[in-house]
């Protein structure tokens, strides 16, 4: 019975980091990378321009294709959403893992090795992309909504006087 629940503990730790990062956060970093859109094109002063909403460069997808054996180009984010989020779950996936942290991996480890690399977990520069990223899903960062008004004002006011 010890046996069977100690498998059990193990199978479900070894789900949770296989989890890999949250759409929650992918949903953050999509919006701080790009505020979401699927067409972004950045880092023009660059050699290697930054594409799509995950805002991918090619020295991501180099890493990718070598590990996974894809054939992944970074123009190919460009407008294509789901082509970036699964070039980022590889890339994260290959670096942030139990082994290489010494712990289970966490979407702060996550959004901090897409800021700074394989070693962007521990470097102290990634620390603000990091807070950034948190601060997106603040009610205080969140658009307002302005919402249409309906009907009469209960206090709409005729000559002054207030009903």
């Amino acid at each position: 019975m010890h046996i069977l629940l100690f498998l059990a503990a193990a199978l479900h730790a070894q789900c949770a980091e296989d989890r890999g990062p949250s759409d929650r956060l992918i949903a953050a970093l999509i919006q701080v990378e790009s505020v979401g859109k699927d067409d972004a094109v950045g880092d023009l002063n660059l050699e290697n321009h930054a594409y799509g909403p995950l805002q991918i460069r090619q020295p991501v997808c180099d890493d990718v294709n070598e590990h996974f054996g894809t054939s992944f180009r970074a123009d190919q984010c460009l407008g294509n959403r789901s082509l970036s989020i699964q070039i980022f779950r590889r890339y994260v996936s290959l670096h942030a893992t139990r082994r290489s942290l010494g712990h289970a991996p966490r979407d702060e480890d996550y959004a901090r090795i897409w800021n700074g690399g394989p070693s962007g977990w521990h470097r102290e520069c990634t620390k603000k992309y990091w807070e950034k990223v948190l601060s997106v899903g603040r009610p205080e960062h969140r658009p307002k909504i302005r919402r249409a008004h309906r009907g009469r004002s209960r206090h709409r006011s005729i000559r002054g006087t207030r009903r």
